[in-house]
């Protein structure tokens, strides 16, 4: 690699490879990543429901009633609402 001397002008541009172009925009990259983003919340939301349901379930086992009438905290609730499948 050769260093510019100092009042030797700097090519600020990208440097040009062979065979190495980028002709349109990278949507596919796009596409993947917030498709992994949205798996990793769905994920995430599918076991946070679990877990709350679980916790429901053992506090109201713990106090001997049933499920409806044990009272969830704000966060468990939200994520048993946002699972469909719980």
């Amino acid at each position: 690699m050769k260093l510019a001397a100092p009042n030797e002008p700097m090519n600020s541009g990208s440097p040009e490879l062979d065979g190495f172009e980028i002709k349109n925009r990278p949507f596919l990259g796009y596409g993947l990543l917030m498709s992994s983003v949205i798996g990793t919340l769905a994920v995430l939301i599918y076991f946070g429901a679990w877990a709350s349901t679980d916790r429901i379930e053992n506090r109201a086992l713990a106090a001997g009633i049933t499920e409806s009438q044990t009272e969830g905290e704000w966060w468990e609730d939200g994520l048993i609402f946002a699972c469909p499948l719980h």
